[in-house]
């Protein structure tokens, strides 16, 4: 069979996978047991659904066809519980039917070695000769819980219906976040799907698909490996800029198994740290585990988006000292900002007698009483725009003693036209206070505290995302590589220093003066003054080989190279010498560039010994813009090494900003070539930067 080509998945196609209206199931048997799983699509959704079976005259007590052909009218999704073989023979029948979508659940495809790549390779020509979309192989399938479609091996989980979608490339992960969301009676799902192999359709498919979908308000995303980054990241920021969150838990962030880049940034990185530096970058939010998840959705999910605010300065209101402390702390570590309020420390002080701190405000016994007065006090300020209120609130607690506090916060709300967001002391809030939450747009709840925070740190987070991801960073044009013949080392394939130092100076990125000595070459004097550093300038970890001799004056310069001659020739080293002056400095930086598996990026964190004994390093996917520029260097500002430490003077910031704006730049121009680049260290001198020496990998 020849298969023509396609240009790949449309919305469209994807839209009829998911939100079917025809369903053909191919392969099941009234005695295995996959009956069970498919038995809500029957009894409630509003698709027609056939069955297709050469062997049986009936399934699940339906008449069943011999063949997808036989089937009147068009199918929009088919779903195969079949082997791998059979699966891939169904996919390509289905290239002359017009389907929408194939949701395939059979392993033993290229998770399963040479055979079910083959299979795999064959699966995705079909697909694209056929223009249709494929959840899986090797997964659960898919769910739309508000038409109660259920193709799928998952069991069937409570599953109320709302407006968080999630794309899984791990099926029983996916069933752990439907769990979850079953505690929180204010939020609910659309549509579950389980990815798996992605061999044709894959999450940056899905994701831009939900984009579009006016069932889906929220997106949570279960992540293994993101197989096309550009377009992932394009269409994640198309749905920010849409006002639909996104949340993803990022699986297998413990040290990879495969062997580290040898670069040093390469062994200061890994990949969870990649991801989460671009899903920070972009204002994805990230989650830990399948409860997190829910909790970092549910607050945005349940606001109507004129109440979504920054969420730069957070009140907590309580009613006792321990879940004011508590949620102080929990905030903190969330990194919200409680500011103190001092200017309400008078009114606190007379009002409510024994309370000195306006901010987490506990309002003791007093607060029965003044509480009205309180939400009007705290909800005219105008340095907060959010507040949170923690009272025990359980179902027995509806009546005089617990419904007025829920009542008029939420009513608050509206008044102030900011959210207010309620928790209980612990679990989900009872009954009659969800029913009173429910009822305002500007008011919502978590389970819990800690939950609450964390869906409330979310808001902030996509809110401030919105209005920086309208600030784009130029790309730059490709660069050519550098013409230097590459030194192959157990490195990798090592740039000649020369070719990276000027590499560096052409791109914006100072460098200290040096002066090189080629093999054989007799010993000249620089022109720039000594006392000089003398190393060999084309290996990468020299200290290794006592390859470096510091503080050596003219007279000796001559005996010097000689030495790192013979360390060259005894350790089989090239022998080309670099001498470069000693600079005096008053600081050292750190500047890495990194082509990482989602693209290239930009890696700063402090030189010299503080990059290892502080083991901080800050990253962005590059370009990147001024502003991401500053807040990457504000990551650090808690040091305080940049900012004058102990009556030293500070760094020139803005021309360290301006370092690695042009950094971003030169990444995004070498992408195509470069593997990494180590400038390390960069001195901090009364002039601004230089960088003394760069190791640049190249790729084959």
């Amino acid at each position: 069979m020849k298969l023509a080509p396609a240009e790949g998945r449309t919305r469209a196609d994807i839209g009829r996978m998911l939100n079917p209206r025809t369903i053909a199931i191919v392969g099941m048997k009234d005695d295995s047991p996959f009956p069970q799983y498919v038995q809500r699509t029957l009894d409630h959704s509003d698709a027609t659904v056939y069955f297709v079976s050469p062997k049986y005259d009936t399934v699940m007590g339906r008449t069943a066809y011999k063949d997808l052909t036989d089937i009147p009218g068009k199918i929009d999704v088919v779903y195969a519980v079949t082997n791998a073989a059979v699966s891939v023979s169904i996919a390509e029948q289905c290239v002359s039917l017009g389907i929408g979508g194939l949701v395939l659940v059979a392993g033993g495809f290229a998770e399963a070695g040479a055979n079910g790549v083959e299979l795999q390779g064959r699966l995705k020509a079909a697909a694209e000769a056929g223009g249709f979309a494929v959840a899986g192989p090797n997964g659960l399938g898919i769910i739309n819980v508000p038409h109660q479609v259920s193709l799928t091996l998952a069991s069937d989980h409570k599953r109320r219906p709302g407006g968080i979608s999630v794309i899984s490339q791990s099926g029983a992960v996916l069933s752990g976040v439907a769990m979850a969301a079953w505690r929180l009676p204010s939020i609910g799902l659309n549509v579950l799907v389980s990815a798996g192999n992605e061999a044709v359709t894959d999450l940056a498919d899905y994701v831009d698909y939900l984009v579009d979908d006016p069932g889906t308000t929220a997106i949570g995303l279960v992540i293994e490996k993101i197989r096309r980054p550009e377009a992932f990241f394009a269409a994640a920021k198309r749905a920010i800029l849409a006002g639909k969150p996104i949340v993803a838990l990022k699986l297998a962030r413990s040290t990879r198994t495969q062997e580290l880049a040898a670069s040093h940034t390469g062994s200061l990185t890994g990949d969870a740290w990649v991801y989460e530096v671009a899903f920070r970058q972009l204002g994805i939010g990230i989650a830990r585990d399948a409860e997190e998840l829910v909790d970092r959705l549910a607050i945005v999910e349940q606001l109507d988006s004129s109440y979504w605010t920054a969420v730069e300065n957070l009140a907590i209101l309580t009613f006792t000292g321990g879940f004011a402390s508590m949620c102080m702390d929990l905030a903190t570590d969330e990194g919200i900002n409680v500011p103190p309020l001092h200017e309400l420390r008078g009114w606190v002080a007379e009002n409510l007698p024994g309370v000195s701190v306006p901010n987490p405000l506990d309002t003791t016994g007093m607060g029965a009483l003044k509480w009205p007065e309180i939400l009007d006090i705290y909800g005219k300020s105008s340095q907060i725009d959010a507040y949170l209120m923690v009272h025990p609130l359980a179902e027995e607690d509806a009546g005089p003693g617990g419904s007025p506090f829920v009542q008029l916060f939420a009513e608050a709300s509206a008044t102030h036209g900011k959210p207010f967001i309620v928790s209980n002391c612990a679990t989900e809030l009872g009954g009659w206070a969800t029913g009173i939450i429910d009822a305002h747009p500007g008011a919502a709840t978590g389970y819990g505290p800690r939950a609450t925070l964390r869906g409330i740190e979310t808001l902030g987070q996509f809110v401030r995302a919105r209005t920086a991801l309208t600030a784009v960073a130029s790309k730059p044009e490709p660069l050519a590589r550098p013409s230097g013949t590459p030194i192959v080392g157990p490195e990798g394939n090592m740039l000649p220093f020369a070719d990276a130092m000027r590499l560096l100076r052409e791109n914006g990125i100072p460098v200290a003066p040096y002066h090189l000595l080629t093999e054989d070459e007799e010993t000249t004097v620089p022109s720039f003054e000594g006392p000089y550093v003398v190393k060999l300038s084309d290996v990468a970890h020299r200290t290794e080989h006592g390859a470096v001799l510091l503080n050596i004056d003219a007279d000796a310069l001559p005996a010097a190279v000689k030495e790192l001659r013979e360390i060259a020739q005894a350790d089989g080293l090239a022998s080309v010498v670099a001498v470069q002056p000693m600079i005096q400095a008053k600081g050292e930086a750190f500047l890495g560039i990194q082509n990482s598996e989602l693209g290239p990026m930009v890696v700063f964190g402090l030189g010299g010994i503080f990059v290892e004994v502080l083991k901080k390093v800050g990253g962005r996917m590059a370009p990147i813009t001024r502003s991401q520029a500053e807040e990457l260097i504000a990551e650090f500002e808690e040091t305080k090494l940049m900012h004058g430490f102990r009556g030293q003077e500070p760094w020139n910031l803005d021309a360290l900003a301006d370092l690695l704006v042009n950094a971003g730049q030169l990444a995004a121009a070498g992408a195509g070539w470069m593997d990494s680049i180590d400038a390390n260290p960069v001195l901090v001198t009364d002039d601004g930067f230089l960088a003394v020496d760069a190791l640049c990998l190249v790729n084959d």
